[in-house]
């Protein structure tokens, strides 16, 4: 099986951004902030590719999340939801080797990031990868509460809402514990009035990442 979705495709791209959306939703959803600073970087590619699992129609997901619930988020069950999201992990590292084979990009110059369990899916495909990306975002993640091996240290930023019922704010600090145990530079950003969304404020904190990798 092949992901395919959205995607902004410069002649002339030297870097590249691998986005990768939240349940229930698709490529669509999070291809916008390509759109926004497509200006600026005008050399980067933007990628938005759908989840392998339609659950309705034009919506999909990652791994199940059937039995989710935010009040009920236990480090066993994220634990859990990390061992069902490691089934999906070959499907997008073959989708990001695709895009350094055939828009001629190397991977130290891709930033793979998600949205909600997308986050958690970019944490797991960077760290899976032989060689070093430009860097990870986790955007509103579902957080990575288990270290995973690594071969690398790459820059990482972390984004939450304040009044995220969906995937609490204290995700955001999980993930950044685990990360830092493995010797990862991270930083984060808390818009405090935000839901489950990336607000402008958010749109500013990857822009700036953007620049700093590229």
């Amino acid at each position: 099986m092949q992901l395919s979705g959205p995607s902004i495709i410069p002649t002339m791209s030297t870097s590249a951004v691998i986005l990768l959306h939240g349940y229930g939703a698709n490529g669509s959803d999070l291809i916008p902030i390509g759109e926004a600073l497509s200006a600026e970087f005008s050399q980067t590619a933007f990628f938005a590719p759908n989840a392998p699992t339609e659950i309705f129609s034009q919506g999909y997901e990652w791994f199940s999340l059937n039995d989710y619930n935010p009040q009920q988020l236990t480090l066993d069950y994220l634990n859990v939801l990390q061992k069902r999201a490691m089934y999906q992990v070959d499907l997008v590292k073959n989708y990001i080797l695709n895009v350094v084979e055939t828009c001629h990009i190397p991977l130290d110059k891709i930033i793979i990031g998600g949205f909600s369990q997308g986050g958690l899916m970019a944490f797991l495909t960077a760290y899976s990868m032989s060689e070093k990306c430009a860097g990870v975002m986790g955007l509103s993640a579902v957080p990575l509460v288990h270290p995973v091996p690594y071969c690398f240290s790459t820059s990482v930023l972390l984004t939450h809402g304040g009044l995220d019922s969906v995937v609490p704010p204290i995700a955001m600090n999980i993930s950044k514990e685990t990360l830092e145990k493995m010797n990862q530079p991270v930083q984060t950003f808390c818009s405090k009035r935000m839901e489950h969304n990336i607000d402008n404020t958010c749109l500013e904190q990857i822009r700036l990442f953007l620049k700093k990798q590229f």
